[in-house]
């Protein structure tokens, strides 16, 4: 018996197959991991002009920025020493707090990075803060947006294609996996930051064995915030800085050692400075946003 395709679906098959091979030769040898990148249509321009799009959209989502112009120049100063080791200097590096009582840090492509002043409060020392921001600033050098969003793309134009040729419900199935090959290549992009992190808070100076320091911290907060809601202990994970970067202090640690031959003579810490810059912070809930 001989099947007919409508000329429609021929159509979508033929943009699918030429658009393919098209997104897969658009590799560039990325600067900042030495690896080979594909990053789709995303050139760096497109980077910046994203984050510089998204930027007060999710400023605005996290409560705006956190009043305090003393705070936000130390956390500039933080942001600038270690970016000024990242391998994208033509990227307008900004570094925010924002003001919301979460545990939380964020960057977009381009350049802003973002920290709740819950992050700042519970950082128990400059080097601990420069660690997460040097962590945001891997995934920005990276490229890890552009990634994932290439990756996408290229996996839906795949299902797709498959899903014409075969039939609904495998393209269905192709597209669950291409899903479930996306995700878990966030735990690779997340070592990747972790690496890159180390790196640039090395030659800032600062002692890098505070980034993992930092995550015990973590730790033991999460689990005093589960136990005064009532929750298992981690259940508050689900809505801290772990729910977008599921990372442990050991595979850190393993980052930390791979850049052993960075580690400065005379590391940075300033754990003092740091709580002189935090004293009167705001801890939990804003009065100025209600109760």
């Amino acid at each position: 018996m001989t099947s007919c395709i409508h000329r429609r679906d021929l159509l979508k098959w033929s943009l699918a197959a030429a658009a393919a091979p098209a997104l897969c030769g658009c590799v560039a040898t990325n600067a900042a991991t030495g690896r080979s990148s594909f990053t789709g249509f995303y050139s760096v321009e497109d980077d910046i002009r994203i984050g510089r799009q998204e930027a007060p959209k999710l400023v605005a989502s996290f409560g705006g920025v956190y009043d305090d112009p003393r705070l936000q120049r130390y956390v500039e100063q933080i942001g600038r020493r270690a970016a000024a080791h990242a391998e994208y200097q033509q990227y307008p590096y900004t570094f925010t707090i924002v003001n919301s009582p979460t545990v939380n840090a964020f960057a977009l492509p381009g350049g802003p990075v973002f920290v709740t002043r819950g992050l700042v409060s519970l950082a128990s020392s400059e080097a601990e803060l420069a660690g997460v921001i040097s962590h945001e600033l891997g995934h920005v050098n990276a490229r890890h947006s552009a990634e994932r969003q290439s990756q996408g793309l290229l996996a839906q134009i795949g299902a797709a294609a498959v899903g014409i040729a075969a039939g609904g419900e495998l393209g269905r199935l192709a597209a669950q996996g291409a899903a479930a090959y996306i995700t878990s290549y966030s735990r690779d992009q997340e070592f990747e930051a972790d690496k890159l992190g180390v790196r640039y808070m090395s030659r800032a100076n600062y002692d890098p064995d505070k980034m993992a320091s930092f995550l015990d911290s973590l730790r033991d907060h999460s689990k005093v915030e589960a136990k005064m809601m009532g929750l298992p202990p981690g259940k508050v994970d689900e809505f801290n800085i772990n729910a977008t970067h599921p990372r442990t202090v050991e595979r850190v640690e393993a980052a930390a050692q791979l850049s052993a031959g960075l580690r400065p003579a005379d590391p940075v810490i300033n754990r003092q400075q740091h709580l002189d810059h935090i004293n009167g912070l705001i801890y939990g809930d804003d009065p100025k946003q209600g109760i």
